[in-house]
């Protein structure tokens, strides 16, 4: 068994390999018709696969946006787009791997990217910080802005990061003030932005790079203002046992965000996840960034910053007009 398979997962996953290996069998014994049969197990499976994850929890879907195998962004920036090129360093201090950025082209149209990653092995994530972004890779992010700004480049961000760095070096180095920075020029942007959270969404580290006229989320991402252990040790003053409660109390899934008017579009994933089908997830998250992009395209600059400001003005429901997402 997989260590990476979460508990939930692991009945459906098992019945997968055993119709794998059947499947096997059948193509080594042409004499034997077994076609009807694995077709009904399949069935059987898909079924199964589908009533389990109309039951998860919250905090079932705050795994699987961590799934060790989940699809990161360099995945995305080399299905969807062509003719990448990868820019490096902020140009002030030195560069930041769990930021990357740079030129692309998506269907014709040329664009600056930005994505945050987290590595697929230990030697990547200990690159890559473990997706915790420094006060570089931030100003890095903001050097790419402000090119696709100056020529007249829609912006795409792939949004997947526990949160920023939070050692007292990143402090030291300006890491306050980097975020804020981003979250200005953002404001004030005069080319399409649009943002994609494909994994974890966790607070000002994911917001940094997240300003967008459209956000679309992935099923089974997870966008907060905090993680849920730093929630759990806020409220519960504990080391996260409580992350699964303070997850349900504060609703950073992706239906919750929806209906709150957070983010504009719900990406659906294949069934299991994401990570049970990268390409199907791919061609999904393709088809929504080319509907949205196509759109934005057609706003004047004014019209741009304009809606990007009245989208973020209007945020947060509260008093009478709240609404429940339970």
């Amino acid at each position: 068994m997989n260590t990476a398979e979460l508990e939930f997962e692991k009945p459906f996953v098992e019945l997968e390999r055993h119709l794998a290996e059947l499947a096997a069998f059948a193509e080594t014994n042409p004499d034997l018709d077994l076609a009807e049969g694995i077709g009904a197990l399949k069935q059987n499976a898909d079924t199964l696969t589908k009533q389990a994850f109309r039951k998860l929890s919250r905090w079932d879907k705050v795994r699987l946006a961590r799934h060790a195998q989940r699809p990161q962004a360099p995945f995305y920036i080399n299905a969807l787009l062509d003719e990448s090129t990868e820019l490096y360093s902020d140009k002030l201090y030195g560069d930041d791997r769990a930021l990357i950025g740079g030129l692309a082209w998506f269907d014709g149209q040329p664009l600056v990217y930005l994505a945050q990653q987290k590595g697929t092995n230990l030697e990547e994530r200990q690159e890559m910080n473990f997706g915790y972004t420094h006060p570089e890779g931030y100003r890095k992010a903001r050097r790419l802005m402000q090119l696709a700004d100056k020529f007249n480049r829609p912006l795409l961000c792939f949004v997947d990061t526990p949160g920023a760095h939070f050692d007292l070096r990143s402090e030291e180095y300006g890491q306050a003030m980097a975020i804020a920075e981003n979250l200005a020029e953002m404001m004030t942007m005069r080319v399409p932005i649009l943002v994609v959270i494909i994994g974890e969404g966790g607070s000002g580290g994911a917001l940094a790079i997240a300003v967008g006229n459209r956000v679309l989320m992935m099923e089974y991402a997870v966008y907060c203002v905090a993680p849920p252990e730093a929630c759990s040790g806020i409220v519960w003053k504990d080391k996260g046992e409580h992350a699964p409660e303070a997850t349900e109390g504060y609703k950073p899934t992706a239906p919750d965000l929806l209906k709150l008017g957070i983010i504009d579009q719900v990406i659906r994933e294949p069934l299991g996840g994401a990570h049970r089908d990268p390409e199907a997830a791919a061609r999904n998250v393709r088809r929504s960034i080319r509907r949205h992009l196509t759109e934005l395209m057609q706003m004047t600059p004014q019209q741009l910053v304009q809606q990007r400001h009245e989208r973020y003005r209007h945020i947060g429901l509260y008093g009478e007009d709240s609404v429940d997402v339970s």
